[in-house]
């Protein structure tokens, strides 16, 4: 499941960003430092999926348990990385400032996953940039198209998606049958580069 967030859990003791007018640098994960940033991002991440989904606190754990997150958060390299994938970082005046990733799916098809944006961050476009740059990247890498899966209740991510050309499609991938009422399965043309 990926999202854009737009904000953070109440117990969230982030720092402030800097008070900055610059836009987010966005590059290609590549360091180990790089993808212990993502991980944080992710981290992150699943406890703002669990302070959205407060009222049915067992999607949130079925769905990232049935995606083997844990294990997922210790290979984030192999799985996001070259040669299966690729993982943006945005940051912003020198602060980690979102991220997201593709994999490959099936020839000519890969998956968006992991888009996160913390709320600290949010209404500078940095989803937006990030979404872009991660299809066209996918587009120069030769896929055609971009898969994802997404929670229903994340109304401001599902909006993104639509203005950057998503449709929801049929599932594509196997989930419980009990998780399938909450996702939004939704594919995009990718630009040709």
């Amino acid at each position: 499941m990926i999202v854009l967030a737009i904000v953070c859990c109440p117990s969230c003791q982030h720092p402030s960003p800097p008070e900055t007018d610059l836009p987010d640098q966005i590059f290609t994960a590549h360091s180990e430092a790089d993808y212990a940033a993502f991980a944080d991002l992710v981290t992150e991440y699943i406890q703002w999926s669990r302070a959205r989904y407060a009222s049915d606190p067992w999607f949130v754990e079925q769905v990232f348990g049935y995606q083997s997150l844990e294990a997922e958060l210790k290979t984030l390299a192999s799985t996001y990385g070259p040669p299966k994938g690729v993982t943006l970082l945005a940051r912003r005046a020198g602060v980690i400032s979102g991220g997201g990733a593709f994999r490959h799916f099936s020839d000519g098809h890969c998956e968006m996953k992991r888009l996160f944006v913390p709320q600290r961050f949010a209404g500078q476009g940095t989803g937006r940039r990030l979404c872009q740059d991660l299809m066209h990247t996918a587009a120069r890498h030769g896929y055609q198209r971009m898969l994802l899966d997404t929670g229903n209740l994340l109304r401001e991510a599902i909006s993104l998606y639509h203005s950057m050309g998503f449709r929801e499609c049929a599932p594509y991938r196997e989930y419980p049958a009990e998780l399938m009422p909450f996702l939004v399965f939704m594919e995009a043309e990718l630009p040709r580069i």
